[in-house]
């Protein structure tokens, strides 16, 4: 069906720079957590100017994210996410290179259906798609679908068992047979055929466990520093890539996710953090995914659960690119020199945020050697 098809580079595996950018939370109403009025509002105009821009200018990646089940209530804003396949195809068809992730939940989501949804915006965008791959974690969505969310190690066997079924599906052209730990298939077979040999995979597994299950299935697999100076970036960075390829011989990419407070000087900066962080930030919600899911935060120090909600409120615990545009530019090349070979973007004003960016930070860094300038 697809043999006279022109398979486009997948930028997040093929780009040639040093220092790839994509940008999350892109389905919805974005990545942080506040009730500022400069948040990304998420309806469809906004996101598809927002996709044909990072098309143009040469991110790599747009990413979703997998909701199900609001925190903060119902009706709260952080539910007001598209669903990952159908958005996914959607984009495919509006941009030219970028490449298209859908997240989504392993334990929620048959293989099968994922094997075909995935074909299709793969078929879509000319070979541009991509999964970001998520073992479980928020009880309340596992209930909307009627099952029990696993233990933490059970839910990696299970994803190991789910990539199985899936690789098979994706590459196989005849139907077969499969059993395993957790699935018995006879006559599978997944059509329309994909383009790609396989999807660029991302995780973000951060237990040893997750690690391992990064290193064996991804191409790109996501770290959280416990500290945010370079030297300690590079010691991660440098243990995620050496498990990889002492485990599973393979070379796989590093990236962090980055959260991006640019203005024209460092004080503006720091007091807009400030003011959508914390005067403004969403508590509710914030401490409602907290409790879902660290079945012992009612009992940790006050302060350290005061660093995880500033963090999730600031743009879902990622690090903090806070300052001017020549502050971001040093951070970023900090980065690429500590070893990270990516960062997934999140902005509170994501059109304004991104324009500011590629205006001030994208030609420093292309000084810096780390990306092409875009043609």
């Amino acid at each position: 069906m697809n043999e006279n098809r022109t398979v486009k580079p997948n930028p997040i595996r093929d780009s040639a720079n040093k220092l790839k950018l994509s940008i999350f939370g892109v389905n919805g109403t974005g990545g942080s957590f506040t009730h500022h009025p400069d948040r990304f509002s998420g309806d469809w105009d906004a996101i598809t100017r927002l996709a044909r821009r990072a098309d143009e200018i040469g991110i790599e990646g747009f990413v979703s994210a997998a909701r199900w089940i609001a925190f903060g209530g119902d009706n709260h804003y952080s539910g007001d996410y598209h669903e990952t396949f159908a958005w996914a195809g959607a984009i495919a068809a509006i941009t030219e290179k970028i490449s298209i992730i859908s997240t989504f939940q392993m334990g929620l989501i048959s293989p099968a259906f994922v094997a075909k949804a995935e074909a299709t915006v793969d078929i879509i965008s000319n070979g541009r798609a991509g999964l970001n791959l998520v073992c479980g974690w928020y009880p309340p969505e596992f209930d909307l679908f009627g099952l029990e969310l696993r233990e933490h190690a059970d839910r990696y066997d299970y994803s190991d068992s789910w990539m199985e079924v899936f690789d098979k599906l994706w590459s196989s052209d005849e139907s077969f047979a499969l059993k395993n730990e957790h699935f018995d298939l006879a006559h599978a077979m997944s059509q329309p055929r994909p383009l790609q040999s396989r999807p660029v995979l991302m995780n973000a597994g951060g237990s040893p466990r997750g690690r391992e299950f990064a290193g064996r299935h991804a191409d790109v697999a996501f770290t959280i520093p416990d500290d945010p100076d370079p030297k300690a970036v590079k010691a991660r960075v440098e243990e995620y890539r050496e498990e990889a390829r002492q485990k599973f011989g393979k070379e796989i990419q590093i990236w962090l996710s980055a959260y991006v407070v640019q203005k024209d000087t460092t004080e503006e900066a720091e007091a807009y953090a400030l003011d959508y962080i914390v005067t403004q930030g969403d508590d509710r919600a914030v401490r409602d995914m907290i409790e879902a899911n660290i079945p012992n935060s009612k009992t940790m120090p006050d302060d350290a659960i005061k660093e995880m909600s500033y963090e999730f409120k600031a743009g879902y615990g990622g690090y903090p690119l806070v300052g001017s545009s020549d502050d971001i530019a040093r951070r970023m090349i900090e980065l690429s020199e500590a070893g990270v070979d990516g960062l997934m973007l999140i902005w509170l004003d994501y059109e304004g945020g991104l324009e500011k960016f590629a205006a001030e930070v994208l030609p420093q860094l292309e000084k810096a050697g780390l990306r092409a300038p875009v043609r």
